[in-house]
């Protein structure tokens, strides 16, 4: 089976601007604002994934999931191991503050992250996506335990 997915974080690199993320405010100003009409312009094979904070499971969140029809993959509850976008925020965060001034407010913030995100090499996104078979494989005898991821 072919399928793509598409996953949105609301963490921004340690400057903890959305300290309040609450169901509403996700399921106002990230699903319905960017992440529902993105899934919905790839496609019905389209999956979407987060990573179970009590925002994302919120009763407002999955409602308006389900009634928008997007398919969304089950994912364990505390489980970052196998999420590489946490290895993707990280990187981004040390590109950040290495390359950028403390930033003067949010839209500044954004400008950065965006600077920061068009110049990640590919090879990045490509070598994470190549970990996950590594990393379920790591999970799973662990035994509950770390991983090096």
């Amino acid at each position: 089976m072919v399928w793509r997915a598409f996953s949105i974080h609301h963490r921004t690199p340690s400057f903890h601007v959305q300290r309040n993320l609450t169901g509403l405010r996700y399921r106002d100003e990230i699903l319905r604002q960017l992440a529902v009409p993105t899934l919905q312009q790839m496609g019905q094979q389209a999956v979407y994934q987060d990573d179970n904070a009590r925002h994302h499971r919120a009763r407002v969140v999955n409602d308006f999931l389900q009634q928008s029809g997007v398919n969304r993959m089950e994912w364990p509850a505390c489980s970052p191991d196998l999420n590489p976008i946490e290895n993707l925020w990280d990187e981004l965060d040390r590109k950040v503050r290495s390359n950028h001034p403390t930033p003067r407010d949010v839209q500044h913030l954004y400008q950065m992250l965006q600077a920061e995100w068009q110049a990640l090499p590919r090879r990045i996104f490509t070598t994470l996506v190549n970990s996950m078979r590594t990393r379920c494989v790591e999970c799973q005898n662990s035994q509950d335990g770390y991983t090096h991821y």
